[in-house]
């Protein structure tokens, strides 16, 4: 059994950090990064970067405060949107700079985590390697940075099997955008960041979108969350929350905010944008929310016969079809 210092679960941006600092404060102790995936970066992997996605954040906004993203190495500008492409190198680019490249092991996935009942402590992984082989390693110390991305959940819909069609979930986007120029028509369900970018990636390729959207769910002593209290400063909650003039404060606020998107993203403007206009207040929307960083005008496409938006369940499949619970059917 091989005998670790430290184990990180997890290459994204939060194991990469966690392994930085271990490794520069303690850097005669061994360390390895575990990540199942082939590449590091998280949702910035490699096998991640679907057509046209670009963070919501701009130069100078997204980067460790130790290891600045600077234009002449990168190549994004001052008010641009950084690229996934870009991400991706930035990680890579910081997990050479601090030597903990070296580290990592890919294609490595932590299947059991048990904490050892002894005076020492310390756990005993079992990990799973590209070939499916199973191994034990100790560890004195476990960094889980796995993050809410790592695996997909793909619901199963009746008449799937008899569908005919592809079926994939955003994840697999990149390994599936040959669809962006062999299909004639895409149903996406679902209306988070990843939903907004495959409509526009699809809709600006020519491929008519069906776009399925239900009802859906920050700043965070306006939000009350039940571990709010975590973050040390209980007292502000406390006050938010728990007082009438803190609530009063607290609906302005989200009131403010709710009416600066509706103004900003015209969604009454139109019959069809109408259609995105958020069923639920910002507050209870949490990280559904994204941000318009498209090259062109999205709401434009939605505006025209590219996008057709449904707000109903999804019901079944059947060969070649998708089936709405208000009866609506399409291609």
């Amino acid at each position: 059994m091989e005998y670790l210092d430290c184990v990180v679960v997890g290459a994204g941006w939060y194991g990469l950090a966690a392994a930085k600092q271990y490794h520069c404060t303690q850097p005669e102790r061994s360390l390895a990064v575990l990540d199942s995936e082939a590449s590091l970066g998280g949702t910035w992997a490699d096998h991640r970067l679907y057509p046209g996605l670009k963070s919501n954040n701009m130069l100078g906004t997204f980067e460790y405060p130790d290891f600045p993203m600077d234009t002449e190495t990168f190549g994004v500008k001052t008010n641009e949107h950084i690229p996934a492409p870009v991400v991706n190198k930035y990680l890579k680019a910081y997990a050479a700079n601090f030597g903990i490249a070296d580290f990592i092991r890919l294609q490595t996935k932590v299947s059991v985590a048990e904490h050892q009942d002894t005076a020492e402590g310390g756990w005993i992984l079992t990990v799973v390697n590209a070939e499916q082989h199973e191994s034990k390693l100790f560890t004195c110390r476990l960094i889980l940075a796995t993050g809410r991305t790592s695996d997909p959940f793909l619901p199963h819909f009746a008449g799937q099997e008899t569908f005919g069609g592809r079926l994939f979930h955003g994840k697999q986007f990149r390994d599936n955008r040959d669809t962006l120029q062999t299909a004639k028509a895409i149903t996406i369900f679902g209306a988070s960041k990843t939903a907004w970018d495959a409509v526009y990636a699809y809709a600006t390729a020519g491929v008519k979108v069906n776009w399925i959207i239900r009802h859906t769910r920050f700043l965070t002593w306006f939000s009350p969350c039940i571990w709010g209290d975590a973050d040390g400063y209980n007292g502000i909650r406390r006050f938010l929350h728990g007082t009438a003039l803190g609530r009063r404060i607290v609906d302005t606020f989200w009131s403010i905010l709710g009416n600066d998107v509706m103004t900003l993203m015209k969604f009454d403007a139109h019959p069809e944008t109408a259609k995105l206009k958020p069923r639920t207040l910002p507050m209870f929307t949490g990280d559904s929310f994204s941000i318009l960083n498209y090259n062109t005008d999205f709401m434009e496409l939605v505006k025209s016969e590219k996008v057709q938006i449904h707000i109903a369940e999804f019901d079944h499949l059947s060969p070649g079809k998708v089936h709405l619970s208000d009866g609506v059917e399409f291609e």
